[in-house]
């Protein structure tokens, strides 16, 4: 497909299907060498024209019949993967097919992970098992039958388990009805012999729901955080939205092999093994809080994505967006909300923020696409999530339930849009949200300038937004952007707001921005009172404003919103990376951060989360043209600097914790990451021995932390921490993903040859994508002098493996190829070794249609 260009289907062609289908029997029949595939559907006509089945590439047909009377196999040309029949308004329609699961390396559809049989079929990967109407609008009750040698005890899929028994030749069945139409998407069966555990959870309406997570056996002393978790969410969502689950019982099962993080199929839900298997021992606090907040999301999903579900791939954001505000607000009720808004903040401008400047920027509903695999993306997820978290904050917390209990008793076992999701809080609060729906129209991250002006106990803020044009070429009219905003006193206490003489005033003001321009005057305000704008990051802008560095400091030390406090300090962080004169604005900084460590009223958490520098990426956006050594080596002075202003400090809370490392707090535990990575980098007196002892730790984040810390610099004590690493953890496949991440990103060491040496460890699974990323995409993303090496190397070296993983893992591969599209800010002569690396790729051999849109829309 190097030179053909793939089919784009564009939203605006939108059709309705032909037939309904009623319901759906599948019997799937596993042998050693392949798979027997029976499929029986009883389909009702909606509107005229014929039955359209969608199969995989190169998939056959080795019966259809349409009523009981067979068609010839001849006539029927399925080449395309697409096939239109003439059938009665009323049929039934069956086919059989032969696939090879054995050797499915793609992982969509119907694949084999290790010895276990498993599906993932979003977004279309149920057309790679039989042919179907498989698209998200044509919804059916499914029932489905397993057959498989007993050497695989278990056999599941959606719904209830109805009858299972044994047939001959060593082999036995389930079969099992999820009563819940559903697309096909949401279909999923499992085949192995594998352990499970087992609890309980009494929904409000006093039902008994089965919990069960299902894991290769050897790991179920691992599931009890996953299950607590899952608990947690069904509470959760029942207190907050007043969501019960549905089914007789919720299955999880974690598997080796797994494209995505995991699948919310109905009633069973698909686990990448990594974010189910996880306790204080093996998995870091950030790692635990990360598997409960995806165990949530799958569950969530239930209501918003499974029971209402989108009717094309367009409205992904409706289920996904919707989805992922829920478990940010979950966590963030969990444990602390301003750490989880400050980590949700700067994942958004980090991964989402380029992604609306890059050669694939588009909208949170994309108007076209050639592959859907390709818009699984920061902006339909994470930009999706702050559109709904602005609907929230418009309508206020009563508005927004009202609007969610409307949307889904209009919507229940429908395949919805986000138009309806958006008439539904309009509908259910009086409110005219058709400004607001540009949101999901226009590619692209607004800027917000804010100035001041003064007058006698009066401040006026002036407002102004625009939109810059983006590679997705969509409008840039003004959208709505609701602004939070405090007021901090010249004494650190905050300020009441009010924007009328007469009026009481309050802690805090949401200004509704709707125009490019806009003002609003605040009355009663003291000299020297700072205003904190932006609070809680109520909408996802780029802001600049007219506060100077002794104004921002005054907020990094005394603003009571969690989020502005922090924001504070990184706006100091990039200001200082970004000027001539870093090292004089450090001093202010390191002043600001010292009286920050020992304010009583922040946790370890919070502290940790303020010292943490912007990422390369952020600093990076920040720059006209900037140079990524250059930006790597100041960020690595920085925080060298700041630890020799700061040493005292840092020592002394450094070895308080070190002391009570075995009864520390996660919030404590934060901390201590932190501290001990600014020691070892400064080289501070005994950090470095310090943190190979604590290298030891039986708790994971501390020996983690204590490791990632001396992966900053080279040495004895380095090689020495991660050696005994390896061989405590070398039969475990999982934690050793953690030593392959070390060892990719160590700058010092990780090179290319580095890399590929570790891609011929024991524990190295090439067809694995959690192992492909510990590797590869960690040596894109995080290690900057040798995937930005001067001559170009690190480049050709990402792109020599994408080429080849790509006849294998299209899906991997169009994902990994995205920090080499990445190239618009620098100078010519990279912007040229990156796209010489996308070239070499593209002439590699003929690209999967993943990558080849990826590809073709960074080059063009």
């Amino acid at each position: 497909m190097n030179d053909a260009s793939p089919l784009v289907i564009k939203r605006s062609d939108y059709v309705a299907p032909s037939f309904a289908v009623s319901s759906v029997h599948l019997t799937i029949a596993i042998y050693d060498d392949r798979a027997i595939v029976n499929t029986r559907l009883e389909v009702s006509r909606i509107s005229a024209g014929p039955l359209v089945l969608y199969g995989g590439k190169g998939m056959g047909i080795d019966r259809l019949a349409v009523n009981g009377e067979a068609r010839k196999l001849k006539d029927i040309d399925t080449s395309s993967g697409e096939i239109a029949i003439d059938i009665p308004d009323e049929a039934v329609v069956e086919t059989v097919i032969t696939i090879h699961p054995q050797s499915n390396t793609t992982l969509e559809g119907l694949y084999l992970s290790g010895d276990m049989y498993c599906t993932q079929c979003e977004p279309e990967g149920f057309r790679h098992i039989t042919w179907y109407p498989d698209r998200p609008d044509v919804m059916s009750v499914f029932t489905t039958r397993i057959e498989a040698p007993k050497s695989m005890p278990v056999l599941l899929s959606n719904g209830n388990l109805i009858e299972e028994g044994e047939l001959d030749g060593d082999r036995h069945f389930a079969t099992w009805h999820d009563p819940f139409k559903k697309p096909s998407y949401l279909f999923a069966m499992v085949a192995g012999d594998l352990d499970y555990v087992q609890d309980s959870y009494k929904t409000t309406d006093g039902r008994d729901v089965d919990l069960r997570i299902y894991v290769e056996h050897g790991n179920a002393h691992r599931t009890a955080h996953a299950m607590d978790s899952l608990k947690r969410s069904m509470k959760w969502d029942e207190d907050v939205y007043g969501l019960s689950y549905d089914l007789d019982i919720f299955m999880i099962v974690a598997v080796s092999h797994f494209n995505m993080g995991a699948m919310e199929n109905k009633g069973l839900n698909i686990f990448n093994s990594k974010f189910i298997l996880a306790d204080m021992e093996t998995a870091t606090d950030g790692d635990l809080e990360h598997v409960e907040g995806i165990v949530a999301h799958e569950y969530f999903h239930n209501w918003t994505g499974n029971r209402i579900t989108c009717r094309d791939w367009f409205q992904l954001t409706l289920k996904e967006g919707l989805t992922v505000y829920r478990d940010q607000e979950f966590t963030a009720d969990m444990h602390s909300r301003g750490v989880k808004r400050a980590d949700d903040v700067a994942l958004l401008r980090a991964i989402q923020f380029p992604e609306d400047s890059g050669p694939t920027a588009h909208p949170i509903r994309p108007e076209e696409y050639a592959e859907i695999n390709n818009f699984y993306t920061p902006t339909v997820y994470e930009k999706g999530a702050e559109v709904i978290r602005m609907i929230a904050t418009i309508l206020g917390d009563k508005g927004f339930m009202k609007g969610m209990d409307l949307y889904v008793s209009r919507h229940d076992g429908e395949a919805a849009t986000c138009d309806d999701f958006v008439a539904a809080m309009a509908d259910a609060n009086d409110v005219d949200f058709a400004q607001f729906k540009k949101w999901y129209s226009q590619a692209g991250t607004p800027e917000l300038k804010i100035s001041r002006e003064y007058g006698e106990g009066t401040l006026t803020l002036k407002l102004e937004q625009s939109l810059a044009e983006t590679a997705a070429q969509t409008a840039t009219q003004p959208v709505v952007i609701p602004i939070k905003f405090g007021l901090v006193g010249p004494d650190g206490h905050t300020v009441p707001v009010k924007t009328s003489e007469a009026g009481q005033g309050a802690d805090t003001h949401t200004f509704i921005l709707d125009e490019g321009k806009g003002e609003v005057t605040l009355y009663d305000v003291p000299e020297g009172a700072v205003p904190s704008y932006l609070q809680g990051f109520s909408a996802p802008v780029k802001l600049s404003s007219d506060l100077n560095e002794d104004e921002m400091l005054h907020l990094l030390g005394a603003d009571k919103d969690p989020f502005a406090r922090w924001d504070a300090g990184q706006s100091l962080m990039i200001a200082a990376l970004t000027s001539d004169d870093m090292d004089e604005r450090l001093k202010g900084l390191a002043d600001g951060l010292t009286k920050m460590l020992a304010d009583p009223d922040l946790d370890g958490a919070e502290k940790a989360q303020i010292l943490r520098l912007p990422s390369q990426v952020i600093v990076e956006a920040a720059m006209a043209q900037p140079d990524p050594y250059k930006v790597w080596c100041k960020r690595r002075n920085m925080m060298l600097e700041l630890g020799h202003m700061m040493d005292a400090p840092i020592l002394e809370q450094l070895h308080d914790l070190a002391e009570r490392a075995d009864d520390l707090s996660a919030q404590e535990r934060a901390l201590y990451g932190r501290l001990i990575g600014l020691a070892v980098l400064s080289n501070l007196d005994g950090a470095e021995a310090l943190a190979g002892r604590m290298a030891r730790h039986q708790n994971m984040t501390i020996s983690e932390g204590s490791i990632a810390a001396l992966n900053q610099i080279d040495g004895e004590a380095r090689a020495e921490a991660l050696a005994e690493f390896a061989e405590r953890w070398a039969d475990n496949a999982l934690v050793m993903e953690k030593w392959f991440a070390q060892e990719a990103s160590a700058p010092m060491v990780g090179t290319p040859v580095h890399c590929d040496m570790l891609m011929l460890h024991p524990q190295f699974d090439a067809n694995n994508p959690n192992k492909l990323r510990s590797v590869l995409s960690v040596f894109a993303a995080m290690n900057t002098p040798n995937f930005h090496a001067e001559d170009g190397s690190g480049y050709r070296y990402i792109a020599k493996h994408i080429a080849e993983i790509d006849g294998r893992n299209p899906q991997i591969a169009a994902r990994m190829v995205l920090p080499l599209t990445r190239f618009g800010r620098y100078d010519d002569e990279r912007k040229a070794m990156m796209k010489g690396a996308l070239v070499m790729i593209k002439n590699s051999h003929d690209l999967s249609t993943d990558l080849s849109e990826v590809i073709n829309k960074a080059l063009n």
